[in-house]
């Protein structure tokens, strides 16, 4: 039983077909250099438990502390998601990436953004631009 199962939470789903080989998908999300061309800068490795972070300029919701909690190489990524300075018991989010075969080749990308809200007065630059034009971005990095 998850110890949050009850709290409010919400998420985002972006779901996508690429035509790149889930290899080649699956660098876009844990290359640093390749993340970092389609969402922000940062220093992930992609290790089961390593702690990193994304570089946001202010504007952009600044810096953001991460885990990695899941991982299976060329299928699935999963990491914490904190605005640094959040307080702990404020916001918990996760980002789940999956890849799947696509039928004709490709990959078939499913993201979800989860959010389990204590408080959370103020929609957030990192929310809001889950829903804007991140798969395009990240297709091109791929």
């Amino acid at each position: 039983m998850s110890e949050h199962q009850n709290e409010p939470h919400d998420e985002i789903v972006v779901e996508c077909t690429l035509p790149e080989a889930p290899e080649k998908v699956w660098r876009a999300l844990t290359v640093p250099e390749l993340l970092g061309a389609w969402l922000l800068p940062n220093d992930m490795r992609p290790v089961e438990g390593e702690h990193f972070s994304f570089d946001g300029a202010p504007g952009e919701g600044g810096k953001v502390e991460c885990e990695v909690l899941d991982i299976e190489p060329h299928r699935l990524i999963r990491y914490s998601w904190r605005d640094a300075g959040t307080a702990r018991d404020g916001l918990a989010t996760s980002v789940t990436f999956r890849l799947d075969p696509a039928d004709g080749g490709g990959t078939h990308l499913r993201i979800v953004h989860e959010a389990r809200v204590v408080a959370w007065p103020v929609a957030r630059p990192q929310t809001l631009a889950a829903n804007s034009n991140r798969p395009a971005t990240m297709a091109l990095a791929a």
